[in-house]
């Protein structure tokens, strides 16, 4: 059979790529996040939160000493790491960036998603250190917070994976719907011709 015979033969299968999931929905695989992981985060934020007011020596205001590019050994600055984020503290500011599981481009563009609309609430959202996902500016003032502060980021992890496989599974059905409405207007026009 030459080339020009084989490709004349070939015929795409809708329905058997449909009925393998498009879109991986399972999250049966992903790693789970241990109660380990998630209070060792928790421990690393009470220590990032743990802030007091501090007046910068060479500004003469309090200013976040996270973001002074001038490291004064008054800024106090320390760095703690765990497998779900990396933090970065002074005695009056601290940061953390945070990183999710993804398996595939989907999943990063979800992430990123999420991302830009928790920027939008204007949730103390800043760039993250690279290869993280999200990152947290706290300042002294946000140390009245501790336990609120905690239980959202630490729930943003439950909510991703939660989050994952619901939109996969409405990407899915989408897709479906669109190859099914692409059949019926190609039957229609075999069946006018």
């Amino acid at each position: 059979m030459s080339f020009d015979e084989e490709k004349r033969e070939f015929r795409f299968g809708v329905k058997d790529d449909l009925d393998s999931s498009f879109l991986h929905e399972n999250f049966d695989e992903m790693e789970e996040i241990t109660v380990l992981e998630l209070e060792e985060l928790a421990d690393a934020l009470r220590f990032l939160l743990d802030l007091e007011p501090h007046t910068c020596p060479g500004r003469g205001v309090d200013i976040p000493c996270i973001l002074c590019e001038d490291r004064c050994s008054s800024a106090n600055y320390q760095e703690v790491e765990s497998k779900l984020g990396k933090g970065r503290k002074t005695i009056n500011s601290s940061t953390i960036s945070l990183k999710f599981e993804k398996h595939d481009e989907v999943e990063k563009y979800l992430i990123r998603k999420l991302v830009r609309e928790l920027s939008r609430k204007k949730l103390n959202v800043i760039e993250p250190e690279e290869e993280y996902d999200v990152g947290f500016l706290f300042t002294h003032e946000d140390r009245w917070r501790v336990d609120e502060i905690i239980s959202f980021i630490v729930g943003l992890f439950d909510k991703v994976k939660v989050m994952m496989p619901e939109a996969k599974s409405i990407l899915n059905s989408w897709i479906r719907k669109k190859v099914e409405e692409i059949e019926r207007r190609e039957m229609l026009k075999k069946g006018k011709h």
